[in-house]
């Protein structure tokens, strides 16, 4: 859901235990910014079909499709 005034951030890489650590580091940005994981690249496209986000991180190096592919179709 869009929240007016944060930062919307969308983390992509297919390593569930990566996604944990970087939603347990960035917490404390959680004020400013609106912060979404995706355990793969369809599945980021799906949710860039549903909300918009102002950042796309992308892990590079993924099965089935690249993160530069990725942020190629974002």
């Amino acid at each position: 859901m869009e929240q007016p005034g944060k930062l919307s951030v969308l983390f992509v890489d297919d390593e569930p235990p990566v996604l944990a650590v970087l939603a347990r580091l960035l917490a404390l940005m959680s004020e400013q910014w609106r912060m979404e994981f995706a355990p793969s690249a369809p599945l980021a496209l799906q949710r860039l079909g549903q909300s918009s986000y102002d950042v796309v991180v992308s892990d590079l190096r993924m099965p089935g499709m690249s993160g530069i592919e990725l942020l190629i179709r974002v």
